[in-house]
């Protein structure tokens, strides 16, 4: 799944992928889903109301700012204003974290089904799309009465939201079961893969020119890297074509186009075959465009991140200086892994 919704195409609709639970009954299941939803908008935000961005924080104005903003982005599309305003006055008194599976801050009580519309168009328009998918993974060994809810509430949830509901996992025995066909390409990577726990209720792909929202490594970078003048002209999570055209569009983490310099954060998935097959791919297309590639693990960034920021700053001045490679880093081969790391010495 992984692999062949990155990159989405760009007529595909918002994927967000949810591991659902067994719930008792379909009022349950359905306020459980909406409510990590919501967590999930008030975390995305400001990405979904333009100019929201400037907006200080509860104090003051804010969400004062914050609702007028709404009203009248909700004056020119589809969204409906109440709703939205809500949702941008909770967003305001909430910073922190992404935690799902418990209440998020207090709003106006609304009805689910319009609960359910808005937040598809919310999450649909943090991403310049259209339209949101949810794909649903089917908890294992599920009992006939979950079995019942879950198909039960994802019919609700299809009429209501206007989303579109995939079922991913298990076979069930009230729906049809598609089997679709992977390209070969795919398959060889995914076959090499082992699927990881799932660590959140709720997963999403990163919005262009922000931080992923689920990321900690990348909030963490972010909030250090908005103190630092020499780190003007960043852009995250931008998709990149290749010049040979016959290579798929890239999503890196953090890149600075005119250094021609792109920064990937590695979390323990990339340790696998599969994934260091593919970012050696990725690096060498980049590199072959004139980019450096620098890579660090999270561990690094969470570890140590002034020596992070140290050595991509020095990268920085000395590639804006002219020179073909930074002062003061020095990529080393990883003993176990054969992949190149840069040293935090």
């Amino acid at each position: 799944m992984e692999l062949l919704l990155d990159p989405l195409p760009e007529t595909g609709p918002a994927v967000i992928t949810y591991a659902a639970g067994e719930g008792d009954s379909v009022s349950e299941l359905v306020e459980a889903i909406l409510g990590d939803l919501e967590i999930l908008a008030i975390g995305l935000f400001p990405g979904w109301l333009p100019e929201g961005e400037r907006l200080s924080g509860p104090g003051g104005g804010g969400v004062a700012a914050a609702r007028v903003l709404a009203g009248r982005l909700a004056a020119s599309t589809r969204h409906f204003g109440p709703f939205l305003a809500d949702l941008a006055e909770r967003a305001i008194r909430h910073r922190g974290p992404l935690v799902f599976g418990r209440s998020g801050p207090e709003g106006r009580s609304f009805p689910a089904e319009v609960r359910a519309a808005g937040l598809a168009r919310v999450i649909a328009s943090t991403f310049g799309r259209a339209s949101a998918a949810l794909v649903i993974y089917v908890p294992e060994k599920l009992t006939s009465h979950g079995e019942t809810v879950l198909v039960a509430g994802c019919e609700w949830l299809a009429h209501r939201s206007g989303m579109g509901i995939w079922l991913v996992g298990p076979e069930l025995r009230r729906v049809e079961t598609l089997h679709l066909e992977v390209p070969a390409a795919v398959r060889r990577l995914a076959g090499e893969m082992t699927a990881p726990p799932l660590t959140a209720t709720v997963g999403v792909p990163p919005v262009a020119g922000r931080p992923h929202a689920g990321s900690v490594v990348e909030q963490a970078m972010e909030a250090a890297l908005a103190g630092c003048d020499w780190a003007h002209g960043r852009s995250w999570n931008q998709m990149y074509q290749s010049k040979d055209p016959l290579f798929v569009m890239i999503r890196t983490d953090l890149m600075w186009v005119r250094e021609k310099c792109v920064v990937e954060f590695d979390g323990p998935e990339h340790e696998t075959s599969a994934h260091m097959e593919r970012d050696r791919i990725r690096d060498r297309h980049l590199e072959r465009d004139g980019f450096t590639v620098l890579r660090f693990t999270n561990q690094q960034v969470m570890g140590d991140l002034r020596g992070v920021l140290r050595h991509i700053d020095e990268f920085l001045r000395a590639r804006r200086l002219g020179m073909s490679e930074g002062a003061g880093w020095c990529p080393k081969k990883d003993s176990r892994t054969g992949r190149s790391r840069h040293c935090l010495c």
